[in-house]
């Protein structure tokens, strides 16, 4: 579950004030649970050894980039990534946590809510924390992940209820997230949105060359 990079509770204070200025980092406003700058290199590195540790063999380069590009959907790349938490894991009563705005459900049950997320003292315990927990509660999952199959990765954990968002979507996120870490081009790809938006795009230009032809 996902920690919300522009909770409610802030929108009037990191929303831009004019279209030029840019918007606010929620992670500006995380206080002592704030992690450093992280990126995707970082959280490869990581979650490499963390893979390692945990499962006690070297991870295929196809499982660390399958991993990170679930901590990418997860952290939006790092933007929202408060306390180390590497894949929005919620705290139990006991463990060290601390409250963040977050979303639950989808659809016609989609709320806003308020949960308690795990916070560590370094992105290497945050990233042997989340193998731990893939290897516990979603052993399927994992061996997913060993192979590098990203819809059987995402269906694994769907079934075992580690989101609530709509599987469809999720899976997609996930999948377009691995493609932008795969790719070495110069030009990024763009976002989900924007893909459907360029889609589109291309559609009308292909009609209006068209009529322009008849």
């Amino acid at each position: 579950m996902r920690i919300e990079s522009t909770p409610p509770c802030l929108a009037a204070t990191l929303a831009p004030t004019s279209p030029q200025e840019p918007r606010r980092a929620f992670r500006d406003h995380l206080g002592s649970h704030r992690s450093a700058a992280f990126g995707p290199d970082e959280a490869r590195q990581a979650l490499r050894e963390a893979w390692r540790k945990v499962v006690g063999e070297a991870p295929r380069a196809a499982t660390t980039e399958l991993l990170t590009a679930h901590w990418a959907v997860e952290t939006d790349s790092g933007r929202a990534m408060p306390g180390y938490n590497f894949a929005g894991i919620k705290a139990g009563p006991k463990a060290p946590g601390a409250a963040y705005p977050t979303v639950e459900g989808h659809g016609a049950t989609r709320r806003e809510v308020v949960a308690r997320f795990r916070v560590y003292d370094s992105a290497e315990a945050g990233a042997a924390d989340y193998v731990r927990l893939l290897r516990s509660r979603f052993p399927a999952a994992l061996e997913a992940a060993r192979s590098g199959d990203c819809a059987a990765f995402a269906h694994e954990l769907a079934v075992g209820g580690y989101f609530t968002a709509a599987p469809r979507a999720y899976a997609s996120s996930l999948a377009w997230h691995l493609a932008a870490l795969s790719t070495r081009s110069a030009m990024p790809l763009p976002p989900p949105a924007a893909l459907t938006h360029s889609a589109l795009a291309g559609l009308l230009h292909a009609f209006r060359r068209s009529e322009e032809d008849t």
